[in-house]
């Protein structure tokens, strides 16, 4: 352990990613910044994730194991937060994976510029292959916005993802993720930029973000509705700090991430038994909806029907979604046999 250098709580929230989360772990525990306390929140796995992240505790004395029920993605964020010791904050998710020199590279650069936040780059993997480097593009070798660069570079950047940043303990402060399945990173990202004095974007790709596999993080339906109440609270208190703001561009970016997330929450509301409470939510996240009419074609035209369905023929609704499953087998089915060839 490198006393001289601060500690680095990294925070995994892992769900049924058995054939992923060693190659993610031998990636954060080869790191070269070494002060590490990394943080594995089993969210009610059903492989064999959770026996090995207990595997690799007996391993390494700086990781450290926590197991919960299945709450989704956004709790398990918040559960590693709540136990997180570390005056710096990182986050990766189980099936990516980190360059080795990562944790180090953006130490080194939030200490020299005197940041809050450092960001940076990152390889997309589609299928096991290198699809390309996303992420903010510029010229320079790194990037330093103030508070004031803030709005606009959320707007321009469309950086909001937590895994490719280091984070002071208290940009991060007590602000908890929304429970929610879509775009819960969005909502939580930009509460941290706007908390930062500093914020410093490295131009390179250092971390390996995995997309297109089985078995991502998911909620459990027995708790959907209070869980979708409770977002649907959060994302209205969000959108009165961004009113505050007064930055039209972020408003209407986040109006439309907003919409999305709605038509989420849903879809998501349809599969729990009907009750008071339901009805309630589910008049609430309509008229939410219903005042975001002008962005109704951000959606596309699949989600505009499915809403016009939940609205007017439920049956119709369900009948698309086994459709959907049904054309997303064969497509599954036919890919199969083309790698094969």
């Amino acid at each position: 352990m490198d006393e001289k250098k601060p500690l680095i709580s990294i925070i995994v929230p892992v769900y049924n990613v058995e054939d992923y989360i060693e190659e993610c772990l031998e990636s954060l525990v080869k790191q070269t910044y070494k002060n590490l306390e990394i943080i594995l929140i089993d969210d009610g796995s059903t492989d064999n994730s959770g026996e090995i992240c207990d595997d690799y505790v007996l391993k390494d004395t700086r990781i450290k194991c926590f197991h919960q029920i299945n709450q989704g993605v956004g709790a398990a964020r918040n559960k590693g937060l709540e136990v997180a010791e570390g005056e710096l904050i990182g986050f990766v998710d189980p099936d990516d994976y980190c360059d080795l020199e990562m944790f180090l590279e953006m130490y080194k650069s939030m200490k020299e510029d005197e940041a809050d936040i450092v960001c940076c780059r990152w390889v997309t993997i589609n299928r096991g292959l290198i699809s390309g480097v996303s992420g903010y593009e510029f010229a320079e070798q790194k990037k330093i916005l103030s508070n004031l660069d803030m709005a606009e570079f959320y707007v321009q950047s469309m950086d909001w993802p937590v895994w490719n940043k280091l984070l002071k303990k208290n940009v991060v402060k007590s602000i908890k993720f929304p429970e929610i399945r879509y775009n819960e990173d969005f909502f939580t990202v930009f509460q941290w930029l706007y908390n930062a004095s500093k914020i410093v974007y490295i131009n390179k790709p250092l971390y390996n973000y995995r997309i297109l596999r089985k078995g991502s993080i998911t909620e459990n339906r027995d708790t959907v509705l209070m869980k979708n109440t409770l977002a649907l609270e959060q994302l209205k208190l969000f959108e009165k700090k961004l009113v505050e703001i007064n930055n039209c561009k972020l408003k209407s970016n986040f109006d439309i991430r907003y919409l999305r997330s709605l038509y989420d929450l849903r879809c998501n509301v349809e599969n729990v038994e009907e009750s008071e409470e339901k009805i309630t939510l589910l008049n609430k996240i309509k008229l939410e909806i219903k005042n975001l009419d002008m962005y109704k074609n951000s959606l596309g035209r699949s989600k505009c029907l499915k809403l016009f369905l939940l609205d007017n023929f439920k049956c119709g609704y369900s009948l698309l979604v086994i459709w959907e499953k049904l054309f997303k087998n064969i497509e599954k089915k036919i890919r199969d046999k083309i790698k094969v060839k």
